[in-house]
This record gives C-alpha cells, structure tokens and sequence, in this order.
C-alpha cells in the first residue's frame, strides 16, 4: 500500500551536531502544522550525532529517517542531494542540524505555496545570533525594499536575472521552501563545495516559473564558529576552497542554462548570470590575496589554473571577462586623467582668482 504523501520534506544534513540536533528536532515536532517527513543525512559524523537523531525516532512516530553517508562529503551539498532524492513530498525545505524554526513555519508558508501555485517561496529575512549567547538579531542582507505581504517575482527572467546580479536574493537554502517536482523535473543538484547554497539559489532564481517572496520571518541561524562556514583555514586551502567552488559552480549553473531555451535565445542575459556567480566567487577569493606573498600566490593559483583545461567554457569565459575589464579600466583611466586635467584647469583659474584678489587688497591698503 502506498504512504501518502506529505506537503512538505525537511531534510536535514548533519555533521557533529550532537549539541544542537535535538533542539532543530524539538522545533519540528512543535509544528502546527504535522504533515510533513523529515529526513536527516548524517555525513560520517564521529560524535554522537545519530545517537541523539535515533533517540527522537520514536517521537515522530514514523515521520523521521536517518540516513548514513558511505564516507563524509566534506560539505553540505551531496547530503542534501541525497535527501531529495529520498524525499517524498510536495515541497523540500531544507534546514541546517545547528539551526531551529518557529512553530507555525509551515502552517505560513505551505498556503502561501499553494495560493501562488509556487516553484519556490523565499523568506527575504531570519533571526540570527552567536552560539552561547540569548540576544538575537533580524537580519537579511539582500538588497532593495522588503516585501509586506506575499509577492511574485517577475517572470521575465532577464529582468530576475538583474535582480540576481543586484543582490536582491538571499542565498541561504533555509529561508525557502521549494516544490519538490521542480527541483527534479530540471535535475538540480548542489555542488559538493563551498557556498552549495548561493549556487543552488542561482540556479532556482534563473529557471523557477513562479517564486514568490514573503515577509515572514521563521529561521532561527545560529552561528558557530566551528562550522564549516565560519572556521578559519590555512589562506592557501582557503582560495583552493574557491578556486574549486567557482569551477564546480561555474560548470553546474552553466549546464542548466544551456538546457533552457529562454537562455539559447538570450546569450547576453546567461553571462550576466555566470558573471553573478564568477563576481562573488571572486570577491571571496580577493579578500585573502593580500594575505600571502606575490610569489606564492601566483605559484598557488598558477596550480589551481592548471585544472581549468577540463572546463574550457570557464577557460573562455574568465578571458572574456578579463578583457572587459581591462576595457573599462582604461576608459575610466582616461576619463580620470581628463578630470584631473579639469582640475588643475580649475586649480589655475583659483591661484589667478587669489592674485587678483591680493592686487585688489593691495590697492584698497593704498
């Protein structure tokens, strides 16, 4: 006999949460609204992590399942991909083991999917706060104004596609519930690297039919310094980190617009989407430059370049993009030796001015 087939999947994707699982569960079985599975993906932890997952088994009462990885992926994406393809429901949400949620979360947002018959309905902000400390802040970094009620994105996707490129997206995954036939109809996949999230929020606001933002407000982020996302490592396996997530980010948004027809009949509206992604891959890259010395530098991103004969539409891409802005820099280094020549122009009428000025004191003395 087939189960029925509850609104929403939560999938969880854990590793040494031990401290902080049982508190994103207990979030979960407080729901009002109980339609729901949730299904937890432990990668390899070596904590006791399962222990507690397994502790709360009974409690949801056949709603839960814990799912071990063969070997542990490193990060969050093929964990989570793994959870969508065990998932059942109408819709995925996606939930961090670290984090909890209000108790009417889906009792909000499921409606809200429904009225809009929506791909994807996004949050626009959360609560955030420190691990170890009680105050919490609002917070949503997006750019532009907050909606006030419930509002579809336009469908014109070369107009979303400059929203993207403006930051008017938040990356995270758990500020969206997402219709689980949408993510499998278009083969979405996140990347087993770093920023998993804002790569796969690129590719939801690129092919999504209806995306709705609504102002409700129902994560709760915690931030943990240990976490994958917070720890500070070596600069050189840090840029190693994003030198390989714009590769596998650049490849994985890359072939889904080339499965789009929109986008074959837009060219210039999918570089402005890949160069969204190359631009903040690259702002996070830059940040470290000035943290180790020229010559490893270059000998480190030399290596990691070496690798980029398997992509050569990255290869072309960041050439392209490396003349452009060799271009611009050269015309706004022309346009600021013309200002500076304004300004000495405007320098010497000044000094002819102040002469005029001491001729003129000068004779009044008299």
């Amino acid at each position: 006999m087939n189960r029925k087939i509850p609104a929403v999947s939560i999938i969880i994707p854990m590793y040494n949460a031990e401290k902080y699982i049982g508190e994103c569960l207990d979030s979960i079985l407080a729901q009002t609204f109980q339609d729901f599975e949730v299904i937890v993906v432990d990668d390899c932890s070596t904590d006791n992590s399962r222990a507690v997952v397994e502790s709360y088994v009974p409690k949801f009462e056949g709603k839960l399942q814990l799912i071990c990885s063969d070997k542990n992926s490193g990060a969050p994406g093929i964990p989570n991909n793994m959870g969508v393809c065990l998932s059942r429901g109408e819709y995925v949400s996606f939930l961090e083991a670290d984090d909890f949620i209000k108790n009417t979360t889906y009792e909000e947002l499921y409606p809200i999917a429904k009225k809009f018959d929506a791909d994807v309905v996004h949050c626009e902000r959360y609560h955030r706060f420190n691990s170890g400390e009680k105050e919490m802040f609002i917070e949503g970094y997006q750019s532009g104004e907050l909606v006030k009620e419930p509002t579809l994105v336009t469908e014109n996707l070369s107009d979303r596609v400059k929203e993207l490129y403006n930051r008017r997206f938040l990356w995270n995954l758990w500020t969206k519930l997402i219709r689980r036939d949408f993510i499998m109809g278009n083969g979405l996949r996140m990347i087993d690297a770093n920023a998993h999230d804002a790569n796969y929020t690129c590719c939801l606001v690129c092919s999504a039919g209806r995306y709705v933002r609504v102002p409700n407000i129902v994560n709760f982020y915690r931030v943990v310094e240990t976490s994958m996302s917070h720890r500070k490592d070596d600069v050189s396996k840090t840029i190693h980190k994003w030198i390989n997530t714009l590769t596998k980010g650049f490849t994985c948004l890359d072939d889904l617009l080339n499965k789009l027809d929109f986008y074959k009949k837009n060219p210039a509206v999918k570089f402005l989407a890949l160069e969204t992604w190359v631009r903040e891959c690259c702002g996070y890259l830059t940040s470290y430059y000035a943290q180790i010395p020229p010559y490893q530098l270059d000998e480190l991103i030399r290596r990691e370049f070496e690798k980029f004969h398997d992509n050569p539409t990255l290869t072309a891409f960041l050439f392209s993009r490396m003349n452009v802005l060799n271009v611009n820099l050269n015309h706004q280094g022309a346009m600021i030796q013309q200002m500076n020549a304004h300004i000495q122009q405007q320098n010497q009428i000044i000094r002819q001015q102040q002469e005029q000025i001491q001729q003129l004191q000068a004779q009044i003395q008299k």
